[in-house]
């Protein structure tokens, strides 16, 4: 990451404020790793927040207000810059990492004293340091009792400081794990069933505490196995867990060898007598039971998986086809066991039986490719495209053709062409064929289309994005119509989305007319002062 790319994600307003919040040293970060970080932020309140980096993957939030919609707020930009610098320089003092240094040239009485100071204000640190303080299991389990406490509901900034303050026990549990697996497999248990029972009662809507659950059972299983716990007695905590969670948390594969053949019976039985206990008639089902069947049958499924049964776990599928969803599944563990002309036949079955679902043509096509049946397979995206024109059915098309794109492409467009709403003004609105260009690679195509004809205000932005360099006045039209059909419905928390269209047709073409345009926007909008505000401080 760079500071382009964090720009890019902010936006230059945030990254200013963003920039100034760096500069003043107003992050701290607690955690940081090649991946990412975690770190707090001192605004009008103190703000905790986190970023992670895997492949092209990254998430991210903080905690404070102007975060909440999922945007890179300006905390973020001052840790992601804090960050950055320090993972660029290998000295610890210009790394942000002075504090450390300092630290430990201090007395160990003066540094008690300052904890004890800390964690008088602070009740967070202060259960941490109770935690990190236990020697023995019993101290262990009331500092994490004491840790794991919510004080009530979590909201959304509460779960993600909630979550924050997990890795402190998880990373206890996990230095137990070595030297002594039986504790760390009953303290590991014990968290669970805590937050099993907080989950509930959390919006965890940014998955935070759910990613340390994931973490805790992970752990959890791995304990049981290095411990050797009772297969038997396993198999009941399992099966218990499973039945109050709703979240797929304890998958069985992650269990099974730490089961042994004892507790591998002893929880196939407990699942057998639940299916058992099923209702034999679908039509009497309620959403509820309904619901209740496909879990417990999803349990057997798992033991058909773990046993490497494929009958069973075929039969188990296929006993409910009501969407196209469970043909999915069912070719998907053809595909598992190398059963490649059954997957087929199923997947053809499956167009049959549903061939509204989407997705079941591209599920079709994929197993003629995987067979060789090239122009089947074409055949099939060509169809599937037609039913559900879109950038995913259009660049799946696109793979398939090879050489033959440019003739395909061709239909795939007029297609569309004859489809198109024609409008009261005459214009036709060939907003999808403006998006499919654009995802093509061919703005200029977009271009010369959307300038006699009507598009989403959205899309005519895109093509002036990309066209603007080699054709400032057309993209200084775009603009225009775009900010035209956005005015009249903006309001104050959307002029930052309109202004900056208004300011791209001044800068891109500094005609009379566009002039005249600006001072219209004056005139029919003068009673709205905060649109007039910040159309002076653009200079507009």
């Amino acid at each position: 990451m760079n500071h382009e790319q964090i720009r890019a994600l902010a936006g230059d307003a945030a990254f200013g404020r963003g920039e100034s919040y760096y500069a003043q040293g107003r992050v701290s970060i607690s955690t940081q790793e090649a991946t990412g970080f975690e770190a707090t932020a001192q605004g009008t309140s103190r703000y905790r927040l986190w970023l992670r980096q895997q492949d092209d993957d990254l998430q991210f939030a903080c905690s404070c207000p102007a975060a909440a919609d999922g945007s890179f707020c300006k905390h973020l930009v001052a840790a992601a810059l804090t960050w950055i610098e320090a993972e660029s320089d290998d000295d610890p003092a210009k790394s942000g990492d002075d504090l450390h240094a300092a630290l430990l040239k201090q007395p160990r009485e003066r540094l008690a004293e300052w904890l004890h100071q800390a964690a008088l204000y602070d009740a967070a640190l202060e259960k941490q340091l109770r935690l990190k303080l236990s020697s023995d299991p019993k101290a262990l389990k009331k500092s994490l009792s004491a840790l794991l406490r919510t004080g009530g509901f979590l909201d959304w900034r509460r779960s993600q400081d909630y979550a924050l303050q997990l890795h402190a026990p998880l990373d206890i549990l996990e230095s137990l794990l070595e030297s002594d697996p039986q504790t760390c497999f009953e303290l590991a248990e014990y968290v669970v069933k805590r937050l099993l029972r907080i989950y509930p009662r959390a919006d965890d809507s940014g998955g935070m505490i759910g990613e340390r659950m994931h973490d805790f059972v992970e752990l959890h299983a791995r304990a049981a196995a290095k411990a050797g716990v009772s297969g038997v007695k396993l198999a009941g905590s399992l099966h218990k867990f499973k039945t109050e969670e709703d979240w797929n948390l304890f998958p069985l594969e992650r269990y099974w060898d730490a089961l042994g053949s004892k507790g591998q019976a002893a929880y196939i039985r407990r699942v057998d007598k639940a299916v058992a206990a099923l209702p034999e008639s679908a039509e009497k089902e309620d959403f509820s039971q309904r619901y209740e069947n496909i879990r417990v049958l999803a349990w057997r499924v798992e033991i058909a998986r773990c046993q490497g049964d494929f009958d069973t776990l075929i039969e188990l599928l296929s006993r409910d086809l009501s969407s196209g969803y469970d043909y999915e599944k069912i070719v998907k563990a053809c595909r598992e066991f190398g059963h490649d002309a059954l997957a087929m036949s199923w997947a053809e079955r499956g167009l049959k039986d549903k061939p509204r679902w989407p997705g079941m043509r591209h599920l079709v096509a994929e197993e003629y490719q995987r067979a060789g049946l090239e122009a089947e397979a074409r055949e099939m995206l060509w169809e599937d495209y037609r039913h559900r024109p879109g950038p995913e059915t259009w660049h799946r098309l696109k793979a398939a053709s090879e050489d033959q794109w440019p003739k395909i492409r061709q239909e795939a467009l007029s297609e569309l062409a004859e489809r198109e709403l024609r409008l009261d003004d005459g214009r036709r609105n060939v907003s999808m064929r403006v998006q499919l260009l654009l995802e093509d690679g061919a703005p200029e195509e977009a271009m010369e289309l959307v300038v006699t004809q009507a598009a989403h205000p959205e899309l005519l932005i895109k093509v002036a994005e990309s066209v603007a360099a080699k054709h400032p006045k057309a993209a200084a039209g775009l603009y225009r119509r775009a900010a035209d059909a956005e005015l009249p419905r903006a309001d104050a928390k959307t002029y930052k989305n309109v202004v900056p269209l208004i300011r791209n047709v001044a800068q891109l073409d500094d005609s009379r007319e566009t002039r005249d345009w600006i001072e219209q926007i004056r005139t029919r909008y003068k009673a709205r002062r905060k649109l007039m505000g910040m159309m002076d401080k653009a200079g507009i």
